[in-house]
């Protein structure tokens, strides 16, 4: 599986993309709409140099919410 498609199949599993969208933005020192618009939306374009910290971020976020989930 190609880094990119992990970073799509990851994403659609966030509860709150907006929040993780501003994560990714101060963790990379991006703006927020560059990220919602290209990053993550139809064409996906996120840099390679970004994307294992992308795929950590997902991660830790969706453990995050999964484990709120169970309380």
């Amino acid at each position: 599986m190609r880094k990119i498609d992990n970073i799509q199949n990851l994403y659609h599993q966030l509860h709150n993309k907006t929040n993780f969208v501003k994560l990714v933005a101060v963790e990379l020192d991006r703006s927020p709409n560059t990220l919602a618009h290209h990053w993550f939306a139809r064409f996906w374009q996120i840099p390679r140099e970004f994307e294992d910290r992308v795929i950590l971020l997902l991660q830790n976020t969706i453990s995050q919410q999964e484990a709120r989930k169970e309380y």
